[in-house]
């Protein structure tokens, strides 16, 4: 399973799996001074469960420390990753006192 990246006019970007002609899964980001925002992840609902939104999470992740960029977890799904395990993303994870609570996507983290 390749990962794509592509970023256009330095600053909205998208980690994404192409299936043949068919994307099968994305996680988009916008990126404006050093702050990378993860907004939206998603993954064809008859392949979600099998680690691909993860895969994306983790190229996403490595990316961000390689760039030295700080990341705001707007999409729920990030945000969940993020709070399970602060201490692993702490060097990266933007942190305001209005914090976002993972709607940007629509979907609320249980």
């Amino acid at each position: 399973m390749i990962i794509h990246h592509r970023l256009e006019d330095e600053r909205r970007g998208s980690f994404f799996i192409m299936e043949g002609e068919r994307q099968i899964a994305e996680l988009d980001y916008d990126l404006q001074n050093g702050i990378l925002n993860a907004y939206h992840t998603g993954v064809r609902r008859e392949l979600e469960g099998r680690g691909i939104a993860g895969k994306l999470f983790d190229e996403m992740v490595k990316y961000a420390k390689e760039n030295k960029y700080k990341v705001i977890p707007s999409c729920s799904y990030i945000l969940v990753k993020f709070r399970r395990h602060p201490d692993k993303y702490c060097d990266i994870w933007f942190r305001t006192e209005d914090e976002p609570v993972g709607a940007a996507c629509g979907v609320r983290p249980k």
